[in-house]
């Protein structure tokens, strides 16, 4: 499916996703119904390599297409996203391991980067032990992904484990993303095989296409900050209908939307320049890497000055849970509580 296809899609089924966002809110996790949408339009293979039967989406239209689900629904896209993004993890991979577990179109990974668990060689494989944060997905996931530190010398690798050999921890107790099931899980000397073993603090030497290519920093940057624009986004449009139907004028708007827009535009500028970059084998300057990460930096304090704005204009309906606009901003206040969107001064 093409970028337009996929944006088609979401908007003949936006009525569909938007109910179902309470019962998903209610149950702390996806329903069938959302599940079924993503699995038949195999959204949690944007990211897989063609070769494995993925979509291999430029990274561009990806982040514009996850920002456009997160102005529907910022629990459906960040669960999409986090799929989407983990499975990616299929073109650093030995390839006829990632062949076999790809070839699942429902095959969804989730995982942690931090490396908090240990890993001892034995035999062909590794002993692997530890426990990990938020796991976005976790419950309909059927793989984990997690860092490791190898035989005690501190460095550390990433390796995915099928989900019977984790237990998933019932951690998620939140006021917003409630949906997202990211609970913690651990792993207790587990044998994993070498061939689930795989890096990401470089580019892959595997398949060798820009997805693949491109810093593995910059795009979960990006991956995040369109969470919160999405947001931000979706939030803006309701607080306007809301206020308009009581008639409510809302002060200093214009000059909020107008700045959180520009930065935004120009954030998305600089993706499209470090994409081109890495398609083109230019070299990725460090000084434009830095300039991006200012870019998201600044695109989300300016979502947020903007939603914190709004919020005032809600009145009472942001206190019920059952409310939408309650759930919007409730999602938002979460999302932007990633650590890649803490605010900095100096990036």
């Amino acid at each position: 499916m093409s970028y337009s296809t996929h944006i088609n899609e979401l908007s003949l089924s936006r009525s569909l996703l938007m109910k179902e966002s309470s019962e998903a809110e209610r149950n702390a996790r996806m329903t069938r119904a959302q599940l079924d949408y993503i699995y038949r339009n195999e959204l949690f293979h944007l990211l897989v390599p063609k070769k494995f039967g993925g979509e291999e989406m430029d990274l561009p239209s990806f982040a514009k297409l996850m920002e456009s689900y997160a102005e529907v629904d910022g629990a459906l896209a960040w669960v999409i996203n986090l799929g989407a993004g983990a499975n990616m993890f299929a073109g650093f991979m030995d390839e006829e391991a990632a062949r076999t577990i790809f070839s699942n179109k429902k095959t969804c990974v989730a995982g942690s980067g931090a490396a908090t668990g240990t890993a001892e060689s034995e035999a062909d494989g590794f002993l692997i032990s530890g426990k990990w944060k938020y796991a976005s997905g976790s419950a309909h996931a059927n793989w984990f992904s997690l860092n490791a530190k190898i035989d005690g010398d501190g460095n550390y690798q990433s390796f995915l484990v099928p989900r019977e050999d984790v237990e998933v921890l019932d951690t998620w107790h939140v006021y917003g993303m409630k949906a997202t099931s990211s609970c913690d899980f651990k792993v207790e000397k587990v044998w994993i095989p070498a061939k689930y073993k795989f890096d990401l603090q470089n580019v892959s030497n595997k398949i060798d296409t820009p997805l693949y290519r491109f810093p593995f920093n910059v795009l979960a940057e990006i991956n995040m900050v369109v969470m919160v624009t999405g947001l931000a986004i979706g939030f803006t449009k309701r607080v306007l209908e809301y206020a308009n139907v009581r008639s409510i004028e809302v002060s200093e708007y214009d000059r909020l939307n107008r700045l959180f827009m520009e930065s935004r535009s120009k954030m998305f500028a600089f993706l499209e320049e470090l994409w081109t970059r890495t398609v083109e084998r230019l070299p990725l300057e460090e000084n434009l890497n830095k300039r991006f990460s200012m870019a998201v930096n600044q695109t989300a304090q300016l979502s947020r000055d903007l939603v914190d704005h709004l919020y005032a204009y809600t009145g009472m309906s942001t206190v019920f849970e059952a409310n939408e606009i309650s759930r919007v901003y409730r999602d938002f206040k979460v999302a932007s509580q990633h650590g890649l969107l803490f605010p900095r001064h100096n990036v």
